[in-house]
C-alpha cells in the first residue's frame, strides 16, 4: 500500500496546481497563466500515467530510489513556484490607476449631475406653485371723465 502514497500525492500535488492555474487564467494576468497551465496539465498526466502503471504492474515492494521520488519532488517544487509566482505577478502588477480613477471620477460626475437634476427639479416644482399660487396685484384702470372722449 505505501507504494502508492507517492505517486497519488504526487498526482494530487500536480492537480492542484493544474486547479490554481487555471484559476489564475481568469484573473487580470490570464495570459500570463497560460504556460503555466500547460505545464501543470502534462505534470498531471504523467503522474496519473505512473499511478496505472503501477496498478497494472502489481507491485508490492517499494524501493527507497530517487527515480520512485522524483514524481512527486518534481510536482511538490512546481506547485511551490506556482504559488510564488502567484504572489510575485500579484504583487508587481498593480491595478491600472487611470482606469480607476477614471472609473472614480466618471462615479462622482455622475453622482453630482444626479444631485443637480434634484435640485432643478425642485426648484421647478417651486416656480411652478409660485405661479399657480400668487396672487396679481390689480391694477386700477385711470379714471376717466366723460370729457375724455
Amino acid at each position: 500500500m505505501f507504494v502508492y502514497i507517492i505517486p497519488l500525492t504526487a498526482l494530487l500535488l500536480s492537480f492542484m496546481a493544474l486547479l490554481a492555474s487555471m484559476r489564475f487564467i481568469f484573473s487580470r494576468q490570464g495570459l500570463y497563466w497560460l504556460f503555466p497551465a500547460i505545464i501543470s496539465l502534462l505534470l498531471f498526466f504523467q503522474n496519473l500515467d505512473t499511478l496505472m502503471v503501477l496498478g497494472e504492474q502489481e507491485i508490492t515492494e517499494f524501493e527507497y530510489t530517487f527515480r520512485n521520488f522524483s514524481p512527486f519532488i518534481l510536482a511538490f517544487l512546481w506547485y511551490m513556484m506556482i504559488v510564488v509566482f502567484h504572489y510575485a505577478l500579484k504583487k508587481n502588477i498593480t491595478e491600472n490607476r487611470f482606469e480607476s480613477d477614471a472609473r472614480k471620477n466618471r462615479a462622482e460626475a455622475e453622482y453630482l449631475m444626479k444631485v443637480e437634476m434634484r435640485k432643478k427639479k425642485k426648484d421647478r416644482k417651486a416656480k411652478k406653485k409660485y405661479l399657480e399660487n400668487h396672487t396679481d396685484i390689480p391694477s386700477i384702470p385711470e379714471y376717466r371723465t366723460p370729457d375724455d372722449d
